[in-house]
């Protein structure tokens, strides 16, 4: 399990936020709440929830991002 990914903020739209760690672009999707905490920042700290979608061919990870421990807990 991921429990944060730290780097630099590559992309940031109200709903996505594109963390690139070690050379690797993260896709997590945010709340406005995070978008307002880490816009203007070039280098991030985002809390995530990995969801894990299964249904034969289209399995899919869809990682969510988190200003906050708090906020993370919250969605949970």
């Amino acid at each position: 399990m991921i429990d944060y990914i730290k780097g630099e903020l590559a992309e940031l739209t109200p709903a996505q936020a594109i963390v690139e760690a070690y050379g690797v672009g993260y896709a997590l999707n945010i709340s406005l709440n995070t978008y307002e905490n880490i816009q203007g920042k070039k280098d991030v700290k985002l809390y995530v929830h990995e969801s894990l979608v299964t249904g034969g061919r289209d399995d899919s990870y869809t990682f969510f991002g988190f200003a906050t421990k708090q906020e993370r807990d919250l969605y949970r």
